[in-house]
């Protein structure tokens, strides 16, 4: 369970949450939000999009999947087969048999 005892009450919390959300009552602080927005406007920045980030890391990251494939492949060659005893062994035994064994050979 939750122990409660030490947070805040609904009232205070709500009361602390209206105190800080609550809308500038200075009517100068309206202006200049205003004149800040037209002038943004008006100057008709250029506005990063979200995938501009993308575009920037798109080089590195088609060289960071080739590496990885690249060194995956590597793995798997250097791996190779499985031996013919492992393949044997499993087929000569059965599921519950083998499953036993593989458990008290481990």
């Amino acid at each position: 369970m939750t122990d409660h005892r030490w947070t805040p009450s609904d009232s205070e919390l709500s009361d602390a949450l209206r105190k800080h959300y609550t809308a500038p009552s200075d009517p100068g602080y309206w202006s200049a939000l205003e004149a800040r927005i037209l002038a943004h406007v008006a100057r008709g920045a250029h506005v990063e999009r979200w995938w501009s980030a993308l575009v920037e890391m798109a080089r590195p990251a088609l060289a960071a999947a080739v590496i990885l494939v690249l060194v995956a492949g590597a793995a798997v060659i250097s791996a190779g087969p499985p031996s013919v005893t492992t393949a044997a062994r499993a087929s000569s035994v059965a599921d519950g048999d083998a499953t036993l064994d593989y458990m008290l050979s481990h």
